[in-house]
């Protein structure tokens, strides 16, 4: 079974934002937690590409494949690949969806990917016109949510090289920014560690979104792939 040997993780209390996670997001982020590491093992028998795209597709795909086996067939979301937004053309990776035939589809919970390899524009993790945490902070993304998360597909050197980087990069927009319509100021955009698993670090922050005057809560998942 998909979920074999992945260890378990009881999510920790928010006190972060004003508005406290709802069930639903936290059996959501659990989930998460209790199969991520086993997605490595998953990939890399499976694997036909290193693009973005194509790994999560395979993410989504074997994230539905636990929960199915978890719930022995009966679940009440899917994982989804690039959900649409309502008030914007710019689409994240995964969206988690409750199942329903008489209500709109609205996503819970979404999730950007990144890769981090030599060959990539890995600064865009953070910043620039694909960034995903500047995306996020602009409303783009999930501009319904406060509670989200990225993944980052790390395909060369190590997690913990490419975390210290973006917190540079953060550090950098915290001091370099001329745009108005965003602030990197506040000490809690840097990414701190919250769990370690097996080939997956797991980590938040926390992001102002200025024209929304409000924060939204990012989970970040840096996994393995090399």
């Amino acid at each position: 079974m998909l979920k074999d040997n992945i260890p378990t993780n009881i999510q920790p209390a928010l006190n972060d934002l004003s508005v406290a996670m709802n069930h639903e997001i936290v059996f959501i982020l659990d989930f998460i937690d209790r199969n991520i590491s086993g997605f490595v093992l998953y990939y890399l028998k499976i694997r036909d590409s290193d693009r973005e795209n194509r790994i999560s597709f395979f993410l989504s795909c074997y994230l539905n494949a636990c929960l199915v086996d978890e719930k022995d067939g009966f679940c009440s979301f899917n994982f989804v690949k690039n959900p649409a937004q309502e008030s914007s053309t710019k689409e994240t990776d995964i969206g988690v969806v409750p199942l329903s035939k008489t209500e709109k589809p609205v996503t819970i919970i979404e999730f950007e990917a990144k890769r981090f390899s030599e060959t990539s524009n890995n600064k865009e993790y953070v910043c620039g016109e694909r960034g995903g945490i500047e995306r996020f902070k602009r409303g783009y993304h999930s501009a319904h949510l406060s509670i989200c998360g990225m993944f980052a597909y790390v395909q060369s050197s190590k997690s913990e090289d490419w975390i210290s980087k973006v917190n540079v990069w953060i550090k950098a927009e915290s001091e370099n920014n001329t745009d108005l319509e965003i602030d990197w100021k506040s000490i809690d955009e840097k990414l701190i560690t919250n769990t370690v698993f097996q080939n997956v670090n797991k980590l938040k922050s926390i992001h102002s979104r200025k024209q929304s005057k409000d924060s939204i809560l990012l989970w970040h998942y840096f996994i393995n792939l090399c």
